[in-house]
């Protein structure tokens, strides 16, 4: 259902004033530990009431705002006019987009209604603070990740009352919203940490770790170590010492302040691994206490080891991203890996994972695109991943752009070494929607409305049956509803048989596919199947079955030794 929302310009007017720069000025009070923080938000809970929120039925929508769309053209340069340098894809100039591209909160409202049809439950925006009105090393800050003032709206996105009047219509169309918060770090040239009558006067140096602000002495250097991740810098970042109880007040004190002004549903966590353990125990549990337990904490624990990330699972978060399964993903749908990848990584998760949620993410804004990775037939790939992400358990995340399988590149020059993220961060070409890219949108909606009307496919329930080199069927169950999922990752078309359990199935069953409507009878507990390249299949099971053998089936598969048909068999000898 599409929600349709007519805005004028004269109803974005501010409609709060909000006090300026007073998070810059010291407070009275202060001891060893540096100034004493004077809370803002005097209130125990938050005034905002919350339904019950089950998030295992939530999908999550990272929208990078300066990307996204131009809402209002008026706040591009923002208070530097040379922060702002439009990319041109017809003559790409890859260094315009270390600079502002126009993306704003006005664009994320004007875009509602796409987030809305697409099937998107929830929004996540990347960090609105204020941030620097200067470049670092070339870079200026439109990611939002180096904020200067944590109490304002950054002009280049709009203002308190615009992001206000965002969440709003996201509710009234039934979208929640998250806010990216950032505990770990400010800006290199925060007024704290530059301005020597707070630094030194004030004693805001006892508010972070040791900053050297001249090389990169003090940054992160054995990232093994973790120490290292908890106490230094992220690349020259100052990075905050939340051990230090002013620090907490703080930092708590902000958060309390984002979700009272702005209504938000939740917030995604930033850089959880380079922080102490201690503080996010705490200062989740003060968070729920504040603003009810269903108030999404979504830590980002950025490691590719499973037990890891697990051992995060424990301290206070509703959910955790699943950043292995990231890495898992790209090696089958993209990189042409075989489908026992997929069945270690789900085994592994079943060992290491007890009650909390995790968020299997396709790429994100730190790392390279998918659509790097899998290079010819990226879209037909990346719809394959789609599929496979979307019938997993938890709250799966996507990252704008993949519905059209937005170009991208390495993070990281091969040959320079030199951090290059911002060629994953290309402006959404909305143009594409209604043309070249359009199946792909079709398929990422109808996977999103499916996911929302089967609760099978968001449900824990999976059994395998099949999975070869090149094919994986399993099905998701939920009490009497079911869905058999069958992905073949060959390049070729394939023949192919799928035994099912015996006894499981009728001669009544029937299989129908909610992506092509293709309708099929099994013959003697087998399914035969003629698959297209890269094929993806949803068959929804209706009639006489038996939920109850299903379940008590072992919930993995032995694997069969059938190569594809694009594959063949190369003998060595030595």
């Amino acid at each position: 259902m599409s929600c349709s929302i007519r805005i004028s310009r004269a109803s974005l007017l501010p409609v709060l004033l909000l006090p300026l720069r007073l998070a810059f000025c010291a407070p009275a009070g202060a001891d060893e530990f540096g100034p004493q923080w004077q809370p803002r938000v005097a209130l125990t809970r938050s005034p905002h009431p919350r339904r019950a929120v089950d998030w295992s039925r939530e999908t999550v929508y990272l929208v990078l705002i300066d990307r996204f769309y131009n809402g209002d053209p008026a706040n591009d340069t923002g208070n530097n006019p040379a922060s702002c340098l439009p990319y041109d894809p017809a003559r790409p100039e890859p260094q315009a987009l270390k600079h502002y591209q126009g993306g704003d909160l006005q664009g994320v409202i004007d875009k509602l209604d796409y987030l809305d049809d697409l099937g998107v439950s929830t929004i996540w925006l990347s960090p609105v603070f204020d941030n620097s009105d200067h470049d670092f090393n070339g870079w200026w800050p439109y990611h939002g990740y180096h904020p200067v003032d944590f109490f304002r709206v950054d002009e280049h996105f709009g203002d308190m009352a615009t992001l206000k009047r965002l969440i709003d219509l996201a509710h009234h169309c039934g979208m929640k919203v998250l806010l990216d918060m950032i505990f770990n770090h400010v800006a290199p040239d925060h007024p704290w940490v530059v301005d020597a009558d707070l630094w030194e006067g004030a004693g805001y140096k006892n508010w972070f770790h040791p900053h050297s602000g001249v090389d990169g002495s003090t940054s992160i250097e054995d990232w093994q170590d973790q120490q290292q991740l908890e106490e230094r810098e992220l690349n020259g970042l100052p990075d905050l010492a939340q051990e230090n109880p002013h620090v907490y007040n703080f930092l708590l004190d902000m958060a309390k302040f984002w979700i009272v002004e702005s209504g938000c549903d939740g917030f995604r966590l930033d850089a959880v691994k380079h922080i102490p353990p201690a503080f996010w125990s705490r200062i989740c549990r003060d968070l729920h206490d504040f603003a009810g337990e269903d108030f999404l904490l979504l830590g980002e624990v950025f490691a590719g080891e499973t037990p890891y990330v697990a051992g995060y699972q424990d301290l206070g978060f509703n959910a955790l991203f699943d950043i292995p399964l990231y890495y898992t993903l790209n090696r089958v749908f993209a990189q042409g890996g075989t489908p026992p990848l997929l069945t270690r990584q789900t085994a592994l998760n079943r060992q290491w994972y007890r009650t909390i949620l995790l968020s299997p993410v396709i790429d994100n804004h730190d790392v390279a695109r998918f659509s790097y990775w899998a290079g010819d037939h990226a879209a037909a790939k990346m719809r394959s991943a789609l599929t496979f992400t979307l019938v997993q358990p938890g709250l799966p995340m996507l990252y704008y752009g993949n519905e059209v399988a937005l170009e991208g590149a390495a993070a990281t020059n091969e040959q320079t070494g030199a951090g290059q993220d911002y060629l994953n961060r290309l402006p959404m070409p909305w143009d594409r929607l209604v043309d070249s890219s359009r199946d792909l949108v079709e398929h990422t909606r109808r996977l999103l409305h499916l996911r929302k009307q089967l609760p099978a496919l968001a449900g824990a329930g999976l059994t395998e049956i099949y999975q070869d080199y090149g094919i994986y069927a399993f099905i998701k169950h939920r009490g009497r509803e079911a869905v058999l999922v069958v992905l073949s990752n060959s390049g070729e078309s394939e023949e192919t048989a799928i035994p099912l359990p015996k006894g499981l199935f009728t001669r009544c069953t029937r299989w129908e596919d909610q992506l092509s409507g293709l309708r099929l009878k099994a013959r003697r507990d087998t399914l035969h199947l003629s698959l297209p390249p890269r094929a993806n299949h949803l068959f929804r099971i209706k009639g006489r079955w038996h939920p109850d053998l299903l379940a008590s089936l072992p919930w993995s598969c032995s694997f069969t030794p059938r190569i594809s048909r694009d594959m063949e068999w190369i003998d060595f000898y030595y």
